[in-house]
């Protein structure tokens, strides 16, 4: 009797774990706005900011900068660029915009949930890049912004050497396929890569001030692909 309610509260407990891991991914978290805003015209939906929580803070603390613009945010805190991949028609194929703006990989050197292996990060960029292209989806990528140390993950100490080896990368394959690229790393970063003074509260996460500097930057860069 007690190996049998043993076996079943395993089988329970391994039951829950599996129903938490179903959307590893995230899908559930813009399901319900995705819907609503295929429905409204194009021009409430030109661009779509694919990233993570430095998408995801943007458009909550700068909501008129995206409405304004007609740029749907679609960042989701700790992501990494596998989940972006994974998530990728969802959240952008499927709302048709003109413009996607890519800004993934700060997560993947912070390790959330694997090792950082900087050709699989790269490849996963790259495969949102190629599926927004099949779409007919013009691309613009940007570069991780200045980050020093990550709060939650205080083991990782080379971040700056990693984040400048991928951006550059990054650069070389938009030049490569004609894409743009915005240079956000370069703009808030001191001489040792670190974000300037002022621009975060934890050395990673912009604030207000760092979002004044990004905001002229991608809307420059939008403008020359959709008004």
């Amino acid at each position: 009797m007690i190996r049998k309610f043993t076996l079943c509260a395993l089988l329970s407990l391994v039951g829950i774990g599996a129903n938490a891991q179903n959307d590893w991914g995230n899908f559930g978290r813009y399901e319900k706005d995705n819907a609503e805003i295929i429905k409204q015209p194009q021009s409430a939906r030109k661009a779509v900011f694919m990233g993570n929580s430095i998408t995801d803070n943007w458009a909550n603390r700068r909501p008129v900068f995206f409405k304004e613009n007609g740029y749907v945010g679609r960042g989701i805190g700790g992501q990494t660029s596998y989940q972006m991949l994974l998530r990728f028609r969802e959240d952008v194929v499927k709302l048709q915009p003109k413009v996607v703006v890519i800004n993934a990989g700060t997560n993947d050197i912070a390790q959330n949930n694997h090792p950082y292996v900087e050709d699989r990060t790269f490849g996963n960029i790259v495969s949102m890049c190629e599926i927004a292209k099949a779409n007919n989806i013009k691309v613009i990528l940007t570069t991780i912004t200045p980050c020093d140390h990550y709060n939650w993950r205080p083991d990782i100490k080379d971040s700056t050497v990693k984040i400048k080896s991928i951006n550059e990368r990054l650069r070389a394959y938009a030049k490569k396929n004609n894409l743009l690229f915005v240079d956000y790393f370069a703009a808030m970063a001191d001489e040792r890569g670190s974000m300037r003074p002022g621009l975060s509260d934890d050395g990673c996460h912009p604030t207000a001030d760092g979002y004044a500097i990004m905001e002229p930057m991608i809307k420059e860069a939008i403008q020359k692909i959709v008004k």
